[in-house]
């Protein structure tokens, strides 16, 4: 099995394998027997799966953080850093992403999908046997949200040890966790058709002009390092999505300032390299509001 997707059929929900430019019903994922045949291009795609719960990787290229070299990226950041997404903001393939009017940009993540629960303190082998498969992932952000979580309180400022007013950065909530800031798709490739997950090619385009250009290999910490530090932390349940950030972005002087202007159906593409093409149309935040 190489590809499996989901998809609408008169509002009613089916399952299938991808071959070429066609989809074959299936029961289930493991099903043998085709069902009813449909040509790719007049399919309405559905979210490959309903996550159980998005954990997403932040700041895992040293693109991210301003530096070339990964050796200092690791010793910068020492360890992976985690933030959540709620699984009802995720949407599929090619369904509008509602965008604030005034910013918006693309972060081209590997999505990894499990399939059964990795307990907390899991081995390496528990955990890959886990593994479904992998999806092209939009870790979609308005990057002025950030502001709107920071605030100032008192701490002890590490440089010289006295109490002060700080600034504090606060959660990753107004400018990542908003509704449809988590498409995922078009579908789900299982892990034998990819030699080495982490030496793809990643590119992403807001309509035809290139964002972000780096591969997989670029990542601070792989998709096992991820996984391994996630299941020190917790128990991760089956169908979760586990993204695994995203490279730098071209031109960007400081990538969490970084963003673009957005605008009514501009696309917004992320590309995985033997993983899929993700393509989503904005829909100003506005327009949705005053309908």
């Amino acid at each position: 099995m190489t590809k499996f997707l989901s998809f609408l059929v008169n509002g009613i929900r089916k399952l299938g394998i991808v071959e070429n430019e066609y989809v074959y019903e299936v029961k289930d994922f493991s099903s043998k027997e085709f069902g009813e045949t449909y040509k790719l291009n007049e399919i309405q795609f559905d979210l490959p799966i309903n996550p159980s719960a998005i954990i997403c990787t932040l700041v895992n290229s040293p693109g991210m953080i301003g530096v070339k070299d990964k050796r200092e990226a690791k010793e910068m950041i020492r360890s992976p850093k985690f933030f959540l997404k709620i699984p009802s903001i995720a949407v599929p393939h090619k369904h509008p992403i509602i965008s604030p009017p005034d910013a918006i940009r693309p972060e081209v993540e590997i999505g990894v999908i499990t399939y059964k629960k990795i307990n907390r303190g899991a081995s390496r082998d528990e955990i890959k046997e886990a593994i479904l498969g992998y999806t092209v992932f939009n870790d979609i952000t308005y990057p002025p949200g950030l502001k709107e979580d920071s605030y100032y309180a008192y701490r002890r400022d590490p440089n010289d040890g006295k109490v002060k007013k700080l600034l504090m950065r606060g959660t990753h909530f107004r400018n990542k966790v908003r509704d449809t800031f988590a498409p995922f798709g078009p579908w789900i490739v299982t892990p034998e058709e990819i030699d080495d997950i982490n030496s793809l090619e990643m590119k992403s385009y807001y309509d035809d002009k290139l964002i972000q250009s780096g591969s997989s290999e670029d990542f601070i910490f792989s998709i096992e390092e991820i996984l391994m530090e996630l299941a020190k932390v917790l128990t991760i349940p089956p169908y979760s999505l586990i993204t695994s950030g995203s490279i730098g972005y071209l031109n960007a002087e400081e990538a969490s300032e970084y963003a673009l202007r957005p605008r009514n159906n501009g696309l917004l593409i992320a590309e995985i390299e033997k993983i899929g093409r993700l393509e989503n149309p904005i829909l100003i935040e506005k327009t949705v509001l005053d309908s």
